[in-house]
């Protein structure tokens, strides 16, 4: 069973596209701006002869600056792909443009939690106006945005995800849904980034002991030095700001020692 991540911001379509690639309706969809989906909920999908494992994700919300995503969002997350077995496939879903936080959100999740070992398929919905999706992608400046905020997907997939009230879509949306099937048996891992992953994770943390009033020293988890210069560079790189930051390096943390209980790592 091949894991599939998708992720973005809430109300990018990332249910409609569960619905797509599994055939059915088994994700609930909302149309509201903050999403319905608070939790990882996975469903089966068989395409060709590979079954995957499918998970709609936490909406990555935006935060006051318009660059921060949801820290619920990232702790669920971080913690879905700390305990996966392994990870084939990671889906970028954003609606009809690239956001101002979509770098963060590429960042965070491609080079600071996945090391870069994950390919990345973007997906692009909210293009039913469009008689051929794909013409999304001819437009220079939309395939500019990802050059400019150093996106650099594996695929882009421009879908309609929604077939309409009345089905005026409904050939479209086989097609899109025909193509998203396709890329994701194309470019998915076929060895998923599982062994690599735990070194992965070892290598960003380490534990450090720090002795109090109390004679039994306490351990505690840190960042290495190669965590803490990713995190610097991510930092800067998204502009944020010194709360937001402390936020951002707290919550990892949090996470990390969460999974780690009951884990190989406890000692």
């Amino acid at each position: 069973m091949h894991n599939v991540i998708l992720f973005g911001e809430a109300g990018a379509g990332k249910s409609s596209l569960v619905n797509m690639i599994v055939g059915q309706g088994v994700a609930t969809v909302s149309g509201a701006a903050d999403g319905c989906t608070f939790k990882n909920d996975s469903y089966e999908a068989t395409i060709g002869n590979t079954d995957f494992a499918i998970y709609d994700t936490a909406g990555l919300n935006e935060g006051d600056q318009g660059r921060v995503p949801h820290w619920k969002a990232i702790r669920e997350l971080y913690t879905l792909i700390r305990q996966l077995d392994g990870v084939s496939l990671l889906i970028y879903c954003m609606r009809g443009r690239v956001k101002e936080n979509a770098k963060a959100n590429w960042t965070l999740f491609n080079k600071i939690i996945c090391g870069e070992k994950v390919p990345i398929l973007a997906v692009v919905t909210g293009l039913e106006t469009y008689n051929n999706p794909d013409d999304w992608l001819k437009d220079k400046d939309n395939q500019n945005v990802f050059r400019r905020n150093k996106m650099s997907p594996k695929a882009v997939g421009c879908v309609v995800s929604f077939p309409g009230r009345r089905n005026e879509l409904e050939d479209v949306y086989a097609a899109s849904q025909t193509k998203l099937r396709s890329l994701i048996t194309e470019i998915h891992l076929r060895k998923p980034w599982s062994e690599d992953k735990d070194k992965w994770f070892a290598s960003i943390y380490s534990e450090t002991l720090s002795s109090g009033l109390c004679f039994a020293p306490e351990k505690r988890l840190a960042y290495t030095e190669q965590m803490r210069g990713m995190i610097t560079e991510y930092i800067n790189e998204t502009g944020m700001d010194r709360g937001d930051s402390k936020m951002l390096a707290t919550t990892l943390l949090k996470a990390e020692k969460k999974t780690r209980k009951g884990s190989i790592f406890q000692r």
